[in-house]
C-alpha cells in the first residue's frame, strides 16, 4: 500500500551544486514543526555527487529523480511540482534555505481558500545568523493582490508555497516569460487566488556570481516593463493612464538600481532611464508603493 500524500512537497531543482543542496537539504529536515512531508529532487546536472547528497537524508521522505534529457530551468521548476503529491508544494532552489522555524510560521495560515502563502525573505552571498520571531506581530500575515504586482512580485523566489492543483490547472511556470517565470507566474496566481504572505522573516536567497539575473538583466529590464504594462492594463481597465504610469514609474525606478549595480550601460538600460522624463518620476518610491496599496 502507498503511503498517504504529504501536506507540504519540497521541490527542488538542481543543477550540479551538491555542497549547496545539502545546506538547502537540511534546512528542511531541521524543520522545528513535526508534519508530513517529502522532498522531491529533480536533477538537471551532470553531477554525480547530487545524488549521493540526496542518499545522505532520510530515505522516506527525500527522494531523487534525474532528467534525461535535461529539460532546462523553467521545465525543471514544473517538473517537481508535476511529481509532487503534496497539497501544497514549494519550488526552492538548491542555493536558498529556509529558517528552522519557516513551517511553524506557515502551518497556522494554510486555507483552502489560498492561491498561496509566503513569508519575507532576506537576501545575501550567506545566511545571515537570525533570531526565532517571538513577537505576535511576526506571526501575522498581510494580503498581496494582483495589482501590488505592478510594483513587484510578493518575495524573491524562496518560501512560496502554491496550491499544488492550482498551479497544474494554472500550467505552471511559462517558458516563454524566461527569467520573468516567476514574476509572471506570481501575478497569474495572484489573479486566480487570494495570496498572503507572512510578516516573519523565514527564507534565504541567495545572491552570487553566476546567477541567471545576473546574466540576463539588459533583457529582463524590457520584459519586465512589459509585464508591467500587461498588469496594468489588467488592473486599471478604468483608469489606463494612471496604470502605464505606475508601470513607468516603477521600471525607472528598477533601472536606476540596475544603473547602480552594474557597470554596463545597455540600450535597453537607457531606455528605461528616459523614463525618468515622465511626471513625477522621482517622488519618492515608498509614497507611490504607499498609494498603490491605498487604491481600490
Amino acid at each position: 500500500m502507498s503511503a498517504p500524500p504529504p501536506l507540504i512537497t519540497f521541490g527542488i531543482p538542481a543543477y550540479s551544486r551538491p555542497a549547496l543542496l545539502a545546506e538547502t537539504l537540511a534546512s528542511i529536515a531541521g524543520q522545528t514543526s513535526a508534519i508530513a512531508y517529502e522532498v522531491i529532487v529533480c536533477d538537471d546536472g551532470t553531477e554525480p555527487d547530487t545524488a549521493a547528497t540526496v542518499a545522505r537524508f532520510p530515505a522516506a521522505n527525500f527522494f531523487y529523480h534525474r532528467n534525461s534529457p535535461a529539460l532546462g530551468p523553467v521545465r525543471n521548476w514544473n517538473e517537481v511540482i508535476g511529481r509532487a503529491r503534496g497539497t501544497w508544494v514549494m519550488v526552492l532552489h538548491e542555493d536558498d534555505t529556509l529558517y528552522p522555524w519557516y513551517l511553524t510560521a506557515v502551518l497556522p495560515h494554510l486555507r483552502a481558500d489560498l492561491a498561496a502563502i509566503c513569508t519575507r525573505t532576506v537576501s545575501g552571498a550567506t545566511p545571515p545568523d537570525l533570531v526565532a520571531p517571538s513577537s505576535p506581530e511576526h506571526a501575522r500575515t498581510y494580503g498581496y493582490p494582483p495589482r501590488f504586482f505592478l510594483k513587484s512580485a510578493m518575495t524573491p523566489f524562496p518560501g512560496v508555497l502554491i496550491r499544488r492543483e492550482l498551479a497544474l490547472s494554472l500550467r505552471g511556470f511559462s517558458e516563454k516569460s524566461g527569467p520573468l517565470a516567476d514574476y509572471e507566474f506570481w501575478y497569474r496566481l495572484g489573479c486566480a487566488g487570494r495570496i498572503e504572505v507572512v510578516r516573519t522573516v523565514a527564507a534565504f536567497y541567495r545572491v552570487a556570481d553566476g546567477q541567471w539575473t545576473e546574466r540576463a538583466w539588459p533583457t529582463m529590464i524590457r520584459q519586465t516593463h512589459l509585464l508591467r504594462l500587461r498588469i496594468a492594463r489588467e488592473q486599471f481597465p478604468a483608469r489606463p493612464r494612471l496604470g502605464r504610469w505606475l508601470a513607468r514609474f516603477f521600471t525607472y525606478r528598477n533601472a536606476l538600481s540596475y544603473a547602480a549595480r552594474f557597470p554596463e550601460k545597455p540600450a535597453s538600460l537607457a531606455r528605461a532611464l528616459q523614463l525618468g522624463a515622465i511626471p513625477f518620476a522621482r517622488l519618492p518610491s515608498g509614497w507611490v508603493w504607499g498609494a498603490l496599496k491605498q487604491i481600490a
